[in-house]
């Protein structure tokens, strides 16, 4: 689990822009990564506020 966990939150951080719920299920779908519903679940805080957070982090990188 910890291991797609990682996947997911690395795809998040490559992707060229913010995605939609949507836009990120369907990427999870193709890749088979964990659903923003999963992500949500895991990581306590809306997908849209890790999505941003996670995004945050790589711009100070």
């Amino acid at each position: 689990m910890k291991e797609l966990y990682e996947k997911s939150i690395q795809a998040i951080k490559e992707a060229s822009k913010q995605m939609s719920i949507s836009e990120y299920n369907q990427l999870a779908k193709e890749k088979g990564l964990l659903s923003s519903e999963s992500l949500k679940y895991i990581s306590r805080k809306s997908f849209v506020s890790l999505c941003k957070e996670i995004r945050k982090e790589r711009k100070k990188s």
